[in-house]
């Protein structure tokens, strides 16, 4: 699994980092929004990771499965 995210639609909503906070992190401190902290997260954070995707509300998130 890859994640990868689009800076420019985030809205910063925060759901990731509390939906996944091994994978994604808010940046509380400059602006509230998204950075990927594990680009290629353990098999234990996917599920996380796969649910954060789901309820991005601006779609901001993408993950690659592995072929």
């Amino acid at each position: 699994m890859r994640v990868t995210i689009d800076p420019t639609t985030c809205i910063a909503a925060g759901i990731c980092g509390r939906t996944a906070p091994r994978v994604f992190a808010n940046r509380e401190e400059d602006d509230g929004y998204v950075s990927v902290i594990d680009e290629n997260p353990p098999e234990s954070d996917w599920a996380a990771a796969r649910e954060a995707e789901v309820l991005c509300p601006s779609a901001t998130i993408r993950i690659e499965e592995a072929p």
